[in-house]
């Protein structure tokens, strides 16, 4: 074993194994084609990313619904369209070619109260200030839940191996979740209620494909740090029902958990730390820390936030991974600035990393509908 013993160990993950213990975090980088099916730039990065050596690579945000999606050229998954199907089946079939050893994990997203009307269809749970948007019922919700579903069962058949049901970051998911969908209805007001959508989808997806080769899991914003957010209670952290989520998660199926905060369009910075806010990487640290106490040690939890650890990324790390504080370490705006970041940390060579600078100028190019890159960087 090298300098850094515990990020180069293989974890198993559900029925599957990751040869270290990096993540490659879902990151949309509005790079699809004009109709949302992949494009030879989307399939070049994701090379990219299997070449930099991490044991997970996770599909960024990949919409079901082109009529509400979160961005203009935002990935789309459309099983009902032969163009598209045979599109994620090249893009697997290339990957798993090129890649054999890597864990390749697809993210499905709603963006609700997050798509625009400049080219798509808002909606929402409940209006919100700044957001609204036209406010669905129960039997849309239904019809979601279907889709990832069914979305599922097709990644089971090309190879794909597993999905991350995403909800964090304020997305539909989130905005289910939350204190403030305080309507009475079949998916809002109460717990039971609200962690309806996230539990039903979850345990559904596993009955329909037991085999735990296939993985399945979530990613989940811990804490919003809005009012009445996720793992808010108020304006005052609670994780309660935080906790209570990847606890029920798990006890449907799930096999892994990626730790998040903050919401993409309202807390940035919980989100993705900068240098600005540096303590906020250390709240992702307990909040993945948290989450691991509060599940079985075969349930993987991954941590994000973490790019602005910089030069001490490896170091840090491997210690809260050896301490039992999680489990894998997600690479997110980092390996925008440097794709080969797991292998030159593990290959000792550290003096070669591009460093992310915590700029946020790839998320100023995803606001702007543009292809997103790192400004410092190149694939």
């Amino acid at each position: 074993m090298g300098k850094f013993s515990n990020l180069e160990k293989s974890l198993k993950i559900g029925e599957l194994t990751s040869r270290n213990r990096f993540c490659v975090q879902p990151m949309e980088c509005c790079d699809a084609e004009a109709d949302g099916n992949v494009s030879a730039r989307a399939l070049k990065r994701y090379a990219r990313y299997c070449d930099g050596g991490a044991g997970v690579v996770v599909i960024e945000s990949v919409t079901l619904q082109y009529a509400s999606r979160s961005t203009r050229r935002q990935l789309l998954l459309n099983i009902h369209d032969p163009v598209n199907r045979r599109g994620w089946e090249d893009f697997f079939r290339t990957l798993k070619i090129l890649h054999p050893g890597a864990v390749l994990i697809m993210q499905l997203n709603h963006a609700g109260e997050y798509s625009s009307d400049e080219w798509s269809e808002r909606v929402c749970v409940k209006p919100k200030e700044g957001f609204g948007g036209r406010q669905i019922d129960a039997e849309y919700v239904d019809g979601v839940i279907r889709d990832y579903i069914e979305a599922a069962e097709f990644l089971y058949r090309i190879g794909c191996d597993g999905v991350d049901l995403k909800f964090c970051h304020g997305y539909l998911g989130s905005q289910i979740l939350r204190p403030y969908n305080d309507r009475k209805w079949k998916y809002g007001g109460n717990w039971e209620n609200r962690s309806r959508f996230a539990f039903d989808m979850c345990g559904e997806i596993r009955h329909r494909i037991p085999d735990h080769r296939f993985l399945v899991g979530a990613k989940v914003s811990v804490v919003e740090g809005i009012w009445q957010g996720q793992g808010n209670r108020g304006n005052e952290i609670d994780v309660t029902e935080s906790v209570a989520l990847c606890r029920g998660l798990e006890d449907r199926g799930a096999d892994f958990i990626i730790e998040s905060l903050g919401a993409a369009r309202e807390r940035w910075d919980l989100m993705a730390p900068n240098h600005d806010c540096p303590e906020h990487v250390w709240l992702h640290v307990t909040a993945a820390q948290v989450i691991r106490n509060a599940l079985k040690p075969e349930t993987a939890v991954i941590c994000g936030g973490l790019s602005a650890l910089g030069r001490d990324y490896g170091k840090i790390t491997d210690f809260c991974i050896g301490d039992g504080m999680f489990d894998m370490a997600a690479i997110g705006r980092q390996v925008l600035a440097d794709p080969d970041f797991p292998a030159k940390i593990l290959g000792g060579k550290a003096e070669e990393i591009n460093y992310c600078r915590c700029c946020d100028a790839c998320g100023e190019l995803l606001i702007r509908q543009k292809p997103t890159w790192c400004v410092y960087g190149r694939l």
